[in-house]
């Protein structure tokens, strides 16, 4: 958690923006793929996913310039059976070959009324939401799933297997937002931890992470993020299961200890991944606008419970960030100094200008 005392800058989205696109096109990106990019990068800092937006930067930055993160993504089809897809992202950007494999799976999805399209050698993704959303406004119930380097043990053990195995769903909803959940199937994903650290926070919450002796920590200077804890114990390493399979082994892409990529970094430091999407028609169920009409009386039921004493509003998941998304596309996004600081030592080293501060 948050100190409330780190000195915090406002910076204006579109600013935000065009700063971060400006960066990865010094890299090499091509400008769509840095418009994508970046856009998923903002919109987590829109929505309140801190640990998923501008924050990333320097990770996607010294990857590029190791030459672990191939600046132009090209997404090629390993195998296409109609409702289901297989692709390769190539080591590129995780964001481009992520939007082009949900939009391929709402595309086999009107066909087949539903889709599942796989990709290995993918890298990051972001936040999963960035993919799930969108098939959601166009109608459709989406799924995503990815894994990772081996950061995680297993429920009771203390070897890194898994990653922090990230899924999201969204629904589509008629008067109300699409209903929108994304979530590591650890209590917290590693980069808040790295991004209480940037913020000077002194603790974070109990049931993160353990320290390297396997021992829980709420320091964040402590924590390991070799040793995150699993939401739920038990029923969290079980979903992590799931994210897994649908990644990992049904891309054919690396999972467990099983390195299958061309990437020559393995294990902790893996950056080749497995995602997996998932469309469904609802069409095929229900119209669409009753679906939808159901899906507001439902969110409605979850509105009108009595509440909990301490509670002042009851949301729906998603529905927080809707709320979060307004208020910093008025009043601009607000970034720890220290990130500002980072961010503008990265433009400097390819020739940009520094980050506009200001809403």
């Amino acid at each position: 958690m948050s100190t409330g005392e780190e000195p915090m800058v406002i910076v204006a989205e579109p600013v935000l923006r065009a700063h971060l696109e400006g960066m990865l096109a010094a890299l090499g990106v091509p400008g769509d793929q840095a418009a994508v990019v970046a856009d998923n990068l903002v919109e987590a800092d829109l929505r309140g996913i801190d640990s998923h937006g501008s924050h990333l930067m320097a990770l996607y930055f010294g990857r590029v310039r190791s030459g672990h993160l191939r600046p132009v993504t090209k997404v090629t089809t390993l195998d296409d059976q109609g409702a289901t897809v297989r692709l390769d992202g190539g080591l590129g950007f995780g964001q481009v070959a992520g939007v082009a494999a949900m939009d391929l799976a709402v595309e086999r999805a009107q066909l087949h009324a539903t889709a599942v399209v796989t990709v290995r050698e993918v890298t990051h993704l972001g936040a999963l939401a960035y993919y799930t959303l969108p098939a959601a406004e166009r109608g459709y119930i989406a799924l995503a799933f990815q894994n990772g380097a081996t950061i995680v043990p297993p429920f009771g053990g203390t070897t890194g297997i898994f990653s922090t195995n990230p899924f999201s769903y969204a629904i589509p909803a008629g008067t109300e937002p699409p209903i929108v959940f994304d979530v590591a199937t650890t209590a917290a994903a590693g980069n808040k931890i790295l991004l209480a650290r940037k913020r000077g926070d002194m603790t974070i919450p109990a049931g993160w992470a353990n320290d390297e002796e396997g021992l829980p920590t709420t320091d964040p200077n402590a924590a390991s993020i070799f040793q995150l804890q699993w939401f739920g114990g038990y029923k969290g390493f079980g979903l992590g299961m799931l994210v897994e399979i649908m990644s990992g082994l049904l891309a054919d892409s690396c999972f467990g200890t099983v390195e299958n990529t061309e990437s020559e970094l393995a294990g902790r430091e893996r950056v080749a991944k497995g995602c997996g999407f998932i469309a469904l028609d609802v069409t095929r169920f229900l119209p669409l606008d009753e679906f939808r009409n159901r899906v507001d009386r439902l969110v409605s039921d979850v509105h009108a419970s009595a509440l909990a004493p301490g509670t002042e509003r009851i949301y729906v998941p998603g529905e927080i960030e809707v709320h979060r998304r307004t208020a910093r596309l008025r009043d601009g996004i607000p970034l720890p100094e220290a990130l500002v600081v980072e961010l503008d030592g990265m433009a400097a080293s390819v020739n940009c200008e520094p980050l506009q501060r200001g809403a």
